[in-house]
C-alpha cells in the first residue's frame, strides 16, 4: 500500500535514485523542458521535509526501503488531478498498476473528478530500448487502471527564438493583446468547445468547472494573453513563459482567430531572449505543426495524455416508491 512520503524517509531517496529509472511520466512544464529524467534527490529531499510538500507525495516501501514515488495533485482546480511524477526501482516495474489504481482513492476523497497522466510514447524522452519498454509497459497498466488516452500530442522546439522570428517575417507585436481576466471564462470555455474534438470534451469533462480545473498552466510565473476579434469575442488565447533554460508558449484559437496565427506565434516570441523555443502541439492542430516546422521548429518528443475518470459522491438523496415482492 502506498504511503505519503514523510521526513524519516530522507536518507532512504539517496539510496533510492541509485537504482531508479528514468521518469515514466511527466506535466506539461515537464514535457516541454525535455521530458522525464533522473530522479532528483534533492529535490525530494526537500518535499520530503516540507508539510505541505509531502502531502502530494506517495511512495511505495518496505522495510524501510522505497520501491516507488508517486507525485500527483490538483491541475487548476480540485476537481482534476494529474500524475505529474512517477518514479519506479528499475526491478520493480511491476508496480505501476497498483500505484496508479491506489492514488485514485485520495484523489477521489478530495473531490476530484478525474485523474490525468502523460506518458512518453516515442522513445525519445528516454534513451535506451530497455527504457523505452519499461514505458511501453506503464502505458499499458494504464490502460489497465482504466486510464484512456485523450489525444497525442508532440513537442516542438527551436534552438532559436530569434531565428524563428525572423523566417515569420513579420514585425513583433503586429497583434494586440491584452491580459486575461476572470471575466473572460465563459467565453474560453465556449472556444474550447467549438475548437475541441467531441471525444476529447467528453473525457476531460463538459462542464465549466471541469473545464477550469483540467486547465493546464506553464508556471507560476507565466503570462496569459487574449487576442479580441473586431466584434469583441475571443480569438485566441496565449501562455507564454521564459526562464533561464528557455522560453515556452501554448496557443489556442477560435475558428476566426486562426487566419491569424503567424501573428500570434510572433506574439508568442515577442520580447524572449535568444533562448530555446518549445510548445506542445495536439495531433488536432494540424495547421500549427506544419507552420512550426517551416520556421525552423524540429519535432522532438511525444506523448499520449490519458484519463480515467472517478465515482463521484452522492450529495443529496430523494426519496422514491419502490414495488416489493
Amino acid at each position: 500500500m502506498i504511503r505519503h512520503l514523510h521526513p524519516t524517509d530522507s536518507p532512504g531517496l539517496l539510496q533510492f535514485s541509485q537504482s531508479a529509472g528514468r521518469g515514466e511520466t511527466c506535466t506539461l512544464v515537464g514535457a516541454l523542458h525535455g521530458g522525464p529524467g533522473g530522479f532528483p534527490t534533492v529535490k525530494y529531499a526537500g518535499i520530503a521535509l516540507s508539510p505541505r510538500a509531502w502531502q502530494s507525495c506517495w511512495v511505495e516501501a518496505r522495510r524501510g526501503r522505497i520501491d516507488a514515488l508517486l507525485r500527483a495533485g490538483p491541475r487548476s482546480g480540485p476537481q482534476a488531478w494529474e500524475v505529474g511524477e512517477l518514479y519506479l526501482r528499475k526491478s520493480k516495474a511491476d508496480l505501476t498498476l497498483d500505484l496508479l489504481e491506489q492514488i485514485a482513492i485520495p484523489a477521489g476523497g478530495a473531490g476530484a473528478h478525474r485523474i490525468f497522466v502523460r506518458i512518453p510514447v516515442s522513445g525519445r524522452a528516454h534513451s535506451s530500448a530497455n527504457s523505452l519498454q519499461m514505458n511501453n509497459n506503464v502505458y499499458d497498466d494504464a490502460r489497465k487502471a482504466g486510464f484512456s488516452t485523450i489525444f497525442r500530442e508532440t513537442v516542438y522546439r527551436c534552438e532559436s527564438a530569434h531565428s524563428a522570428i525572423k523566417k515569420l517575417g513579420i514585425p513583433d507585436h503586429s497583434l494586440q493583446l491584452r491580459p486575461r481576466i476572470e471575466s473572460d471564462d465563459l467565453a474560453l470555455f465556449r472556444m474550447y468547445n467549438a475548437t475541441t474534438p467531441i471525444e476529447t470534451r467528453m473525457k476531460s469533462g463538459q462542464t465549466p468547472q471541469d473545464w477550469a480545473a483540467g486547465v493546464e498552466r506553464l508556471g507560476r510565473k507565466a503570462s496569459d494573453w487574449i487576442f479580441e476579434l473586431p466584434d469583441g469575442s475571443v480569438g485566441a488565447q496565449m501562455q507564454r513563459s521564459t526562464t533561464r533554460s528557455g522560453h515556452t508558449f501554448s496557443l489556442n484559437w477560435s475558428t476566426e482567430g486562426g487566419t491569424e496565427l503567424p501573428g500570434l506565434i510572433a506574439a508568442a516570441l515577442a520580447e524572449c531572449k535568444d533562448v530555446p523555443v518549445s510548445t506542445t502541439v495536439p495531433e488536432y492542430r494540424p495547421a500549427l505543426a506544419h507552420l512550426l516546422v517551416t520556421l525552423g521548429f524540429e519535432e522532438k518528443e511525444q506523448y499520449k495524455v490519458m484519463v480515467k475518470p472517478l465515482a463521484q459522491t452522492v450529495s443529496e438523496t430523494q426519496r422514491a416508491f419502490a414495488a416489493i415482492s
